[in-house]
């Protein structure tokens, strides 16, 4: 990229300064932004920078940033996107005008106004060492002292402007001269807290908080990439959930990495421009402060990064200067840590669509940080309200758990469970309390412990992390369909086109007829159906399978016997296949399954065959003679144009799964043999007669005092053999394939 360059800076443009504006460096950051450090003389009410490409244009100069001042000599940075052409002239105009003039770019991330003489980092950092010697040495003393001592001690120190507690958790914030804002923390809060009085009096803060970004339906997906990050940035002695969710992502599909601790730098390398995250996990501290005394809340994660008096590394400078990095001392340490803003996150965080981000820390759900997330293109962002504790990361995992189905956090399910949305994973939690911090309250503790808030983006939201298949339904057919369907019903997200996904029964793809969000997938049932499990499958730049649901079936030798006069007999025997989705399934987590009736008919897959024999002598002239017989097949019935037809096997059923019988089983099935009569005339001569005869079953009569019956736990069929005078059915015991298991997920 060719470096933006600027030319001058406006010279006395600002009426009633005493002093002309000047610039005390430029550089290009390292976000690519072309910056300017411009130093603000007094009576100035606002500062404008300027860009031309051309200068001997008489096209005005372009407007692009623009801020307020209040009068004092400040100092400031403007920081400028790469323009078009990667060439321009920059200038900074300044001006009495309390309101500035209408700019291009109304990003206040790409502004820093600071007044007062700079204080080295070297200082603050050593201010900060001794703060924390100060903390452990008034440990003892009662909060209120405690906090006086260290407000006290700070105010007398040089470069300190002021000094005092904020409101949410008591945190000192210190502002030196510069008006760079420094915290003393308290100590993280523990199990061991729960003896202890509260360090400060609870203030509960609103659970529910707006949801941001442009209006639209809010359709869900899984995320647009399967980068996820699950990282660790609290004290050895806190329970770490990062390298447990890190498995259980890398085990389902995603390619997570675990950090056992974070470096601003490392932070930055998770999810540059251009290499978005699908998933974050981060347990980290979360410390209030205010930019000014009363004025601005704004809560920084801790990153874990200590903090050094003498740092080469220009990023860390460059960060703090922007606002993205602040510097605080946790109560009980002897350095400092840097800790991570929300324009940090606008600006160095990046996320893909649908994206799911739980961050495990201290009031986390501030409002700033959650929009900030949600800026930064996260789908669905969740976090505690106020002080967690040691035990928060429990129901961090039970989200995960869930989403991913690995079915390793308690309360466990038998069967087990399939992943769920995120929508049901939130209504479960809610339900049950599991969105409350378990962890040990004060003893003096006014209001309930953190909860989880979440926020959403209202275009891309979070939705899964897993295609899921809930349930096979039969889908009665129609006219725009005269076909068998099945309906695919579960989580899968909007249809990503043919191309992009697919469904497999026994591993072999069959066709997708529609693909809907809310409604699910419909699939045509083949003339002879595969036999196995269906699974969804869905590719956007990774692929991700469903949980695979078995389609039970069952093959049913039933035999047909028909006695007539004399020894005349006919035979049908039939090899008729049916089956259908008698897993159960369960809508929310914890749910008991549901059994509902499974629909089915038979598809072009059922055989028989019908032979008859014997001989009938109705008189002595005259002999009656069965032979030959037929074959039998069967055809999808939802077919259109199919007539009456003979030699053919229907089937059809309601399967009562959790009763175990079949009340409305109905087989029939038509078959065709020979019947020859021969007669001796009175003359000695013999006619004979030869035609085609039927055979006919409908399994109704059979059933009506005794239903077909089956196992409801292993599908076994049982066997059975009704008879009337003249005709008898049988058939024996049958064990179905791919019926469910206890490790057949619901």
């Amino acid at each position: 990229m060719k470096l933006l360059q600027v030319l001058s800076l406006a010279l006395a443009l600002c009426l009633g300064a005493n002093a002309n504006p000047a610039t005390t460096g430029t550089c290009i950051d390292s976000l690519g932004r072309f910056q300017v450090n411009a130093s603000i003389p007094a009576g100035t009410r606002h500062a404008v920078l300027e860009v031309t490409t051309d200068l001997s244009s008489p096209a005005p100069w372009r407007k692009m940033l623009a801020c307020s001042t209040d009068g004092r000599a400040a100092n400031l940075i403007f920081r400028l996107p790469a323009q078009p052409g990667g060439r321009c002239f920059a200038r900074v105009r300044t001006g009495p005008e309390i309101t500035p003039p209408a700019v291009e770019l109304s990003n206040p991330d790409l502004i820093t106004l600071s007044y007062g003489p700079a204080v080295a980092e070297s200082v603050k950092v050593g201010l900060l060492s001794t703060a924390g010697a100060k903390m452990i040495e008034w440990d003892h003393l009662p909060g209120e002292t405690f906090r006086a001592n260290l407000i006290a001690w700070a105010k007398s120190q040089p470069n300190v402007e002021d000094a005092w507690a904020e409101s949410l958790a008591g945190n000192i914030c210190i502002r030196f001269a510069d008006g760079d804002v420094c915290v003393l923390m308290q100590k993280p809060r523990t199990s061991a807290d729960g003896g202890t009085p509260m360090p400060i009096a609870a203030s509960d803060v609103p659970v529910e908080t707006p949801t941001f970004g442009p209006t639209a339906a809010p359709i869900g997906d899984l995320p647009g990439k399967n980068r996820a990050v699950a990282a660790f940035s609290l004290e050895s002695h806190f329970p770490n959930s990062a390298p447990t969710i890190a498995g259980r992502l890398n085990g389902k599909g995603y390619t997570a990495t675990n950090y056992p601790s974070t470096t601003v730098p490392q932070i930055v390398s998770w999810a540059p421009d251009g290499s978005p995250l699908g998933v974050l996990f981060w347990h980290a501290h979360g410390v209030p402060y205010e930019d000014e005394k009363g004025v601005k809340q704004g809560v920084m994660i801790v990153t874990g990064d200590y903090a050094e008096a003498y740092y080469t590394r220009p990023i860390y400078s460059e960060l703090r200067q922007s606002g993205e990095l602040e510097l605080g001392i946790v109560k009980g340490e002897t350095v400092p840590q840097y800790g991570i803003t929300a324009k940090f996150i606008r600006q160095r965080m990046h996320f893909a669509p649908h994206s799911i981000v739980v961050l495990d820390a201290c009031f986390g759900a501030d409002p700033d940080l959650g929009k900030a997330f949600i800026d930064a293109n996260a789908g669905s962002f969740v976090s505690w309200d106020w002080l967690s504790g040691d035990q928060s990361g429990t129901p961090c995992l039970k989200i995960f758990d869930r989403l991913l189905g690995t079915n390793e956090e308690p309360p466990i399910s038998m069967p087990k469970e399939r992943s769920f949305s995120l929508d049901a994973i939130r209504w479960w939690m809610a339900q049950n309390g599991y969105d409350y911090d378990p962890s040990p309250k004060y003893s003096n503790q006014g209001r309930p412990n953190a909860k989880l808030v979440w926020y959403h983006h209202k275009q891309t939201p979070g939705h899964i992390l897993l295609p899921s298949v809930m349930r096979m339904i039969a889908e009665a057919h129609d006219e725009a369909e005269p076909f068998s369907k099945y309906l695919i019903e579960g989580d899968f997200g909007p249809d990503p086109g043919p191309s992009d996904r697919s469904v497999l029964w026994g591993g072999q793809p069959v066709h997708v007829e529609r693909w809907h969000h809310y409604n699910g997938i419909v699939i045509r049932t083949p003339q002879s159906p595969p036999r196995g499990e269906i699974q969804v499958v869905k590719s956007k730049d990774y692929y991700t399978y469903s949980n695979k649901v078995p389609i039970t079936e069952w093959t049913v030798p039933f035999k047909y016997e028909v006695s007539s006069e004399g020894a005349l007999s006919a035979t049908m025997d039939l090899n008729v296949k049916f089956r259908g989705d008698i897993h159960g399934s369960r809508g929310m987590p914890e749910m008991t399954p549901q059994y509902l009736g499974v629909v089915f008919s038979n598809m072009a897959d059922c055989t028989g065959t019908v032979t008859a024999s014997g001989a009938h002598h109705p008189d002595v002239a005259t002999t009656v003679t069965w032979s030959g017989g037929s074959s039998l097949t069967s055809i999808d019935p939802a077919e259109a144009g199919q007539g009456v037809l003979t030699h053919l096997i229907r089937n059809n059923c309601v399967l009562q799964v959790f009763n175990g019988n079949a009340l409305y089983f109905n087989l029939t099935a038509t078959g065709t043999f020979t019947s020859t009569e021969r007669v001796v005339l009175p003359d000695g001569g013999v006619r004979t007669t030869v035609s085609e005869d039927g055979i006919g079953l409908d399994v109704f009569v059979f059933l009506m005092t005794k239903p077909l019956s089956f196992n409801p736990a292993t599908g076994r069929l049982a066997a059975g053999s009704p008879s009337f005078p003249g005709a008898k059915l049988s058939w024996p015991a049958v064990t179905p394939q791919f019926a469910p298991t206890d490790e057949t997920v619901r």
